[in-house]
């Protein structure tokens, strides 16, 4: 099926033109800013039609993805544009009041503490000095071979000999609150830091355009919620139990006061793009030698990220999800 937009007005009324009969299908809503936050594909439905079918074509279509390592927490490093010099902090360097940016260790003192605060330290001392903006994964202190940052536990064929291991993902251009990264990042390693490989998934062939044309009829009827964190906390109730009941269940359970926003075949649409994305999960091919375990049970990797200008995480969700939602963390999150 060939879903190439035809046109597009002020309002973002979308026409799709449909290779089967030259049928005119219009998507009519309002777009809104694009959320920095990188979402689940299936959730897509709550953010609206053409969303939903952007987040369908993504699935369908993507033959190179970055793996999605479990670190903890996000580090950003590099060297700031607006004065030359070197920094580290976490997702805080982006604030858009509190920003966190530390150039030395009195300034992580000041900004950090605890485990976080260790962490930067460590991190400024051992990452090389580049003229980029990355944002890594922390995944430990080198020395050994099994490492469990946050909820998957990795095994390495190999004892890392170097200071610090990170995995690196997104490069941005500047720190702002409104800075666009990119993702799908490689950096050489250095004596001092280990950079994990996360460009190493493919997909062969892609998933192919049939799967859009199952899900578009139940789409074109499925209701777009206005009270969408509403929704998803719904939704994720059931993630964090490990099940994932019928659509018309998860409707029938919903508080009576957002009912008339959604209906079955919201719910419906979830379901297949959730399944859509699970049979891309079974085609991702991932080359390395590093083992994943949850619970000293083999698992595969957290998930992937799309490369590409609209990104979207590729999460098992009934495995990962639920685990990371009901694991005690090793580590001490702080508020940015």
């Amino acid at each position: 099926m060939d879903l190439t937009p035809c046109s597009e007005d002020k309002l973002a009324h979308m026409r799709y033109k449909t290779a089967c009969g030259c049928s005119i299908i219009w998507v009519s809503e309002t777009i809104e800013m694009p959320n920095k936050h990188l979402e689940h594909p299936e959730d897509s439905i709550l953010q609206g039609r053409k969303v939903a079918i952007d987040a369908i074509k993504e699935l369908v279509t993507v033959t190179r993805l970055s793996v999605k390592w479990d670190g903890a927490p996000a580090i950003v490093f590099g060297t700031n544009p607006e004065n030359g010099k070197f920094f580290v902090g976490t997702k805080s360097v982006f604030n858009k009041r509190k920003i966190k940016i530390n150039y030395s260790h009195e300034d992580i003192d000041q900004n950090h503490q605890g485990t976080v605060g260790d962490i930067l330290r460590l991190a400024f001392d051992y990452l090389p000095r580049i003229n980029r903006i990355i944002q890594a994964d922390w995944i430990g202190v080198g020395g050994g071979s099994v490492y469990t940052p946050n909820t998957i536990q990795y095994r390495f064929a190999t004892p890392i000999s170097q200071q610090i291991i990170l995995a690196p993902h997104t490069e941005y251009t500047e720190l702002s609150p409104t800075a666009e990264g990119k993702i799908g990042v490689s950096l050489e390693s250095t004596p001092d830091c280990y950079f994990v490989d996360t460009n190493n998934a493919t997909v062969k062939p892609p998933l192919g355009w049939r799967h859009l044309a199952k899900i578009l009829p139940t789409l074109m009827v499925a209701k777009v919620p206005q009270s969408r964190t509403e929704i998803a906390k719904h939704i994720n109730s059931f993630v964090r139990n490990g099940t994932l009941p019928h659509p018309k269940k998860m409707y029938d359970t919903l508080d009576a006061k957002y009912k008339g926003e959604v209906n079955v075949q919201t719910f419906k649409v979830w379901h297949m793009i959730f399944q859509l994305k699970q049979r891309l999960l079974d085609a991702i091919n991932v080359n390395g030698t590093v083992e994943c375990y949850i619970d000293g049970k083999p698992s595969r990797h957290e998930g992937f990220v799309t490369c590409s200008d609209t990104p979207l995480k590729i999460v098992d969700r009934l495995t990962f999800s639920q685990a990371n939602f009901n694991l005690s963390k090793n580590w001490t999150n702080e508020k940015v």
